[in-house]
């Protein structure tokens, strides 16, 4: 089997554990819809400023009716502002933030604007590690051309709150565009925000990295030596993902969906799929492309029966463009074995590429970089992960256990005991991890 051929089919293996592991991971949702309060351990405050079109017209604050809060687990907290433009929400701090100002009127709801700090390109805000439990944005200026909303707190005490130096505000930023995404909230377009109807829903995308060369490069075999510190990933394809989580919108297995990009994908105007249904919901997975090298920017819109869902202000991280080799943060591996030659622990240190050169990843910038919620233990609903495959599409799952082992970012090693394989078993070693801007990286090792 050549290498493309055995690339799709692990990728086949590969969905089967996200619809089990990453996707899972992303459904939690939390909704409020008090007049101006909600609950959390961190508070974000401010004040609605002026709405215009390009500085052109001027419109009441009163217009921006609903603020949300949208984290990248898919939480939603919605307050209404204050008459005099006013607001503040409670959240959970632990992930990033996207900030959306809307307006809810009859059957329409329109995003105003969504938070945005141009001086690092931050489109969200790193609520991941924060100094202290609350952040004042001062006045919120909202620009309905460019649909962004600049708050007037300056920058440096802006990341001194997110407990971030330059370095990693400034990689953050470069990471965050995707989470853009995350302020469609009526994608069917009925005039209800979707988490009041049971619906939640994400648009993401999956990026295959791999070695470049044939596949049988030996990665396993310098694993049992020592770390493979010499592992390079490379983003070699993508593709986009869609799913909804919730009873609101129920599909049965083998519905098909058409895809329209803003532009095309591998050279097609649109694509198809068919769902793969969840036990409480729904996901596709659009066929994967090597071009454009970077997922163009724009409106998506899904085409499902009589449903069209929109996806607007959808943009792309060119960290993770195909063949991209700058700033990208990832794992490498230690496979550590008794006296049987069973594999017993996976030991795991995080690299960050340079412009091509290894270094090692600061725990900052591992934490800006790579979704992770400390709270959540279990392996099959949590990534970053490692599992072990017997063959192309075949998983090692100990008793009881879904073969998906949990990585925690603040640890340095996983025990896989349970598994009770060799090196001898293992056809190759399947790792994989969301960036906190929810793009899905995926790594196959040999």
């Amino acid at each position: 089997m050549d290498k493309k051929n055995v690339q799709f089919a692990v990728m086949g293996a590969f969905l089967a554990i996200c619809v089990l592991g990453f996707v899972i991971h992303g459904c939690a949702t939390v909704t409020s819809t008090d007049t101006g309060t909600s609950s959390g351990n961190y508070t974000l405050s401010g004040k609605v400023g002026t709405v215009s079109s390009s500085g052109l017209k001027a419109y009441a604050v009163t217009d921006v009716n609903c603020v949300v809060a949208i984290g990248a687990n898919n939480s939603k907290t919605l307050v209404t502002p204050e008459s005099n433009g006013t607001f503040s929400v409670k959240i959970n701090s632990g992930q990033p933030y996207v900030l959306g100002f809307f307006n809810k009127t009859g059957s329409a709801i329109t995003l105003l604007g969504y938070l945005k700090k141009s001086d690092y390109d931050w489109d969200s805000l790193p609520i991941i590690d924060p100094a202290d439990t609350a952040t004042d944005l001062g006045t919120v200026e909202i620009n309905t051309t460019s649909v962004e909303a600049t708050p007037s707190i300056n920058i440096t005490s802006l990341i001194d709150e997110m407990n971030m130096d330059a370095s990693t505000a400034d990689l953050y930023g470069k990471i965050d565009d995707p989470l853009t995404a995350l302020t469609n909230l009526d994608l069917d377009g009925n005039g209800e925000f979707d988490f009041n109807e049971n619906k939640n829903y994400l648009f993401q995308t999956f990026i295959g990295m791999y070695e470049s060369g044939n596949p049988d490069t030996g990665e396993i075999d310098s694993m049992l030596d020592g770390y493979n510190d010499t592992y390079k990933p490379v983003p070699s394809f993508y593709q986009m993902y869609f799913s909804n989580f919730g009873s609101g919108d129920s599909r049965s297995a083998g519905t098909s969906a058409t895809l329209t990009p803003p532009s095309a994908l591998g050279g097609a105007l649109t694509q198809t799929a068919t769902t793969s249904a969840l036990s409480n919901g729904w996901t596709l997975f659009f066929p994967s492309v090597m071009t454009p090298i970077l997922a163009p920017s724009g409106a998506y819109r899904v085409a499902m029966g009589s449903t069209t869902y929109t996806i607007s202000n959808f943009n792309s991280s060119d960290i993770v463009t195909i063949n991209a080799n700058n700033n990208i943060i990832y794992p490498v591996f230690h496979l550590v074995t008794n006296e049987s030659n069973k594999i017993t622990k996976v030991q795991y240190a995080w690299k960050k590429l340079v412009n091509g050169a290894i270094t090692t990843a600061e725990a900052a910038q591992v934490k800006a970089a790579i979704n992770y919620d400390a709270s959540d233990t279990t392996a099959a609903t949590q990534n970053p992960f490692i599992s072990f495959f017997s063959g192309a599409n075949t998983l090692h799952q100990p008793a009881g256990g879904t073969g998906l082992f949990l990585l925690n970012i603040d640890s340095a090693e996983a025990d896989v005991s349970a598994l009770n394989i060799a090196k001898s078993d293992i056809h190759h070693i399947q790792a994989g991890y969301e960036l906190t801007s929810k793009v899905i990286c995926k790594f196959d090792l040999y």
